[in-house]
């Protein structure tokens, strides 16, 4: 009887394993389901804002305005591509449109950026220049929290650089790349690691085989080339001699007021005092303010996936303290 009852506990339980493992594999399913229909609403949602809405790039104003205005583009975060709060294609298109606006009469930058690739960062430049030589229109640069680097790059195509008196730039550097050596850790775990290349500097960088000293050679020439043309765009933007711009492009950031004292900046404003003085001293007064903003996909999944990028940088930097962003490179980049 005592074994019976044992045998009819044991299948009973083997049951309600068996049906807890059904209902995880269903709950499984059903979330994967949702997540495809909440991927493809939002695939659908972009692409109908794409093609629908491409000329609606003005946030907090009219994108039909028939009033002049003076428009005010945000870059914020890290230059790349895209990201959270950056896109390139969104700004490169923005002011060739603005270039072409009859209505626009002026570009005020806010920048709040730690930089980031350089080919990015020069292509915003050039298409500054591009707007300010086919235009003739004026481009002013407000810093905000942050403008180093590769933002304090794009700012120097501004005719007037302001800035609130707690920010923070310059960082006129590069940094061409980095490169892991674990080769020494893989021979210590006998680990033996591969890779089939024709060319001897094919594979350099790679984290299993050391850095030559031909190699280092390669990556400094580039460090130089980028340093060259930056610190070139610095010497023309803020008219110094190439040794005053060297003497203060060693990387470092500087705050408002040093950045003033050095030239690196025209004045030290609020934001609404930098709108005023622009508009005084181009006879802007009748043009109103536009702001201009990347559109931002704001859904649970944008969320998700951020969140868990930000945990996956947190444990990665715990592990590797110095390791840079996962930015193109070279880059003009200040790493905090």
């Amino acid at each position: 009887m005592n074994d019976l009852i044992t045998t009819e506990q044991k299948t009973e339980s083997k049951t309600k394993k068996n049906r807890s493992g059904l209902i995880i594999l269903c709950v499984l399913v059903a979330l994967a389901v949702v997540t495809g229909i909440i991927s493809m609403l939002e695939s659908k949602k972009t692409s109908d804002s794409q093609t629908a809405g491409t000329t609606e790039k003005i946030f907090n104003g009219s994108s039909l305005s028939s009033k002049d205005f003076i428009a005010v583009i945000h870059i914020e975060g890290v230059i790349e591509n895209k990201n959270e709060t950056y896109d390139q294609t969104w700004l490169l298109d923005t002011i060739y449109e603005l270039t072409h606006d009859k209505h626009n009469t002026g570009i005020l930058l806010f920048i709040d950026s730690p930089g980031g690739g350089v080919y990015q960062s020069d292509e915003v430049y050039l298409e500054l220049e591009y707007y300010k030589e086919t235009s003739g229109k004026p481009v002013w640069a407000y810093l905000g929290p942050m403008a180093a680097s590769g933002g304090y790059y794009i700012a120097c195509a501004a005719d007037k650089i302001a800035a609130n008196r707690n920010t923070l730039t310059g960082s006129i550097g590069v940094i061409a790349g980095q490169s892991v050596d674990l080769s020494e850790l893989l021979k210590k775990h006998g680990i033996k690691m591969n890779t089939f290349t024709a060319g001897r500097n094919k594979d350099m960088l790679n984290i299993n085989t050391p850095v030559t000293e031909e190699q280092s050679k390669i990556m400094q020439k580039i460090a130089d080339e980028c340093y060259e043309q930056f610190t070139g765009i610095v010497r023309k933007s803020r008219k110094m001699t190439k040794e005053q711009v060297l003497e203060l492009a060693d990387g470092r950031i500087y705050t408002a007021n040093q950045a003033i004292l050095n030239g690196l900046i025209d004045r030290i404003y609020r934001f609404g005092e930098a709108v005023d003085a622009m508009k005084n001293e181009n006879d802007l007064s009748s043009s109103e303010i536009v702001h201009y903003y990347p559109k931002k996909q704001k859904s649970f999944s944008s969320y998700l996936k951020y969140a868990m990028k930000q945990k996956a940088n947190n444990l990665y930097e715990n592990e590797l303290r110095n390791a840079m962003p996962d930015i193109p490179y070279p880059a003009f980049y200040f790493h905090q």
